[in-house]
C-alpha cells in the first residue's frame, strides 16, 4: 500500500522530536470551555516535574507565622506560587487586615479574595481599587458571582456592582460552587434530612433543594467544589478527600461511584480545589492526629495515581477556602 505524503512527514517530524527528546508540551492552556480529565494518566512519573511544566500557579492566603491557635492567628496575606512550590512572591502586605479567600473567575483572567470584595487581574496582579463586594463562586461567563443571602440567590455584576433580586430558596445556604452550565448551585448543610452533614444541590434559578448520597463511612461532609466542566465534583468526605461524578439527570444527581483517594497521604479534612484541566486537586493537608485550629502545609494531588506533592512550608497557609489555581504566568 503506498504511503501518503501527509503521513511521510508526520513520521519524519515524530522522529525528530523523538530524536531531540521533546515530547508533548504539558503547558496549560486554560482552554474554555474547560475540558476535565481527572484520571488521565500521570504524563511524568514525578508530580512536581510535571506541575513544573504545567506552569500553573496558585493564589494563597498565608499567616506571616504559625500564631496560637488559642489566641487567634495573624492576618494573612495573599502571595502567588508556583504549583511545584518555586516563586513564592508576596501580592499584598496589610498587617493589621486579614486578606483571604481567593477565587479564580472561570475565564482564568480574574480572582476575587475576602470572598469577592476585590477583583484582580491575574495576569498583572494588579488589584481593584475599591471593593466591588461580590460573591465567591463566579458565573460561567466570569461577568458576576453568585451567593445566597436571607432573602435567596443573589448576582453581582463584577464591574459596576448591581446585584439582581433575591431569587427565593428553601433555606439560606453558602454556596461553594455553580455548574459550568449556570443551572446549578452546590454546597453543605448541617442536621438536614436526618443527617449531621450532607452535600446538597439545587437549580440556580430556585427551587427544590436535593441531597447528595453521604459517603458509605460517614463523617464530616463539607466543602463540595464541581470540577471546572462540572462533570465531577470532590469534596471532604470526613477523613479524605473524594471524587464522583455530577450527573443532575440522575435521581441523586450522580451515579453512586465514589473515588476515595488514600488518606494516609491526604490527611484530614482536605477541603479540595480543581486545577482548571481537572488532573489535580490542591487541598490543605492536616495530619488525622493533629486539628483543623493548626494551619497545615499545602499540597496538591494527581487524581490518577494518588500522588501528592507539598508546596509550601507548615504553618503558614490557612485551610478550606484560602486557596486557587491560576493560569501560567504567560497566559
Amino acid at each position: 500500500m503506498p504511503i501518503r505524503r501527509g503521513a511521510v512527514l508526520l513520521l519524519v517530524l515524530g522522529m525528530v522530536a523523538g530524536a531531540s527528546g521533546a515530547g508533548p508540551s504539558l503547558r496549560a492552556d486554560w482552554t474554555m470551555p474547560p475540558r476535565c480529565t481527572p484520571f488521565a494518566p500521570a504524563r511524568i512519573e514525578d508530580l512536581k516535574e510535571e506541575l513544573r511544566q504545567t506552569g500553573y500557579r496558585l493564589v494563597i492566603a498565608i499567616h506571616p507565622d504559625k500564631g496560637d491557635a488559642d489566641k487567634g492567628y495573624p492576618p494573612r496575606d495573599l502571595f502567588v506560587v508556583g504549583a511545584d512550590g518555586s516563586g513564592l512572591k508576596r501580592l499584598t502586605d496589610t498587617p493589621e487586615k486579614d486578606e483571604r479567600a481567593p477565587r479564580t473567575s472561570p475565564d482564568g483572567k480574574w480572582f476575587t479574595f475576602n470572598y469577592g470584595d476585590y477583583l484582580v487581574n491575574t495576569r498583572t496582579l494588579e488589584i481593584s481599587d475599591k471593593p466591588i463586594w461580590a460573591g465567591y463562586a463566579w458565573t460561567p461567563d466570569s461577568k458576576r458571582t453568585i451567593h445566597c443571602d436571607k432573602r435567596g440567590l443573589v448576582y453581582t455584576d463584577i464591574r459596576t456592582g448591581e446585584r439582581s433580586a433575591p431569587i427565593p430558596v428553601p433555606q439560606r445556604v453558602s454556596v461553594t460552587d455553580l455548574s459550568s452550565d449556570g443551572q446549578w448551585v452546590i454546597f453543605e448543610i448541617r442536621n438536614f434530612r436526618g443527617k449531621k452533614y450532607t452535600v446538597d444541590f439545587m437549580p440556580a434559578g430556585g427551587g427544590e433543594i436535593r441531597k447528595m448520597p453521604n459517603h458509605p463511612k460517614g463523617g464530616g461532609e463539607c466543602h463540595p467544589h464541581f470540577s471546572p466542566d462540572a462533570k465531577w465534583m470532590c469534596w471532604n468526605a470526613g477523613g479524605s478527600l473524594a471524587v464522583r461524578r455530577f450527573d443532575p439527570a440522575l435521581p441523586e444527581g450522580t451515579d453512586g461511584k465514589i473515588v476515595t483517594l488514600p488518606a494516609d497521604r491526604l490527611g484530614q479534612d482536605p477541603c479540595g480545589r480543581w486545577s482548571h484541566g481537572g488532573r489535580y486537586v490542591a487541598y490543605v493537608n492536616i495530619p488525622h492526629k493533629g486539628s483543623w485550629k493548626v494551619h497545615s502545609p499545602l499540597c496538591i494531588v494527581r487524581v490518577a495515581d494518588g500522588a501528592t506533592v507539598t508546596i509550601s512550608p507548615p504553618g503558614w497557609v490557612g485551610h478550606h477556602w484560602d486557596y486557587d489555581w491560576l493560569p501560567p504566568a504567560d497566559e
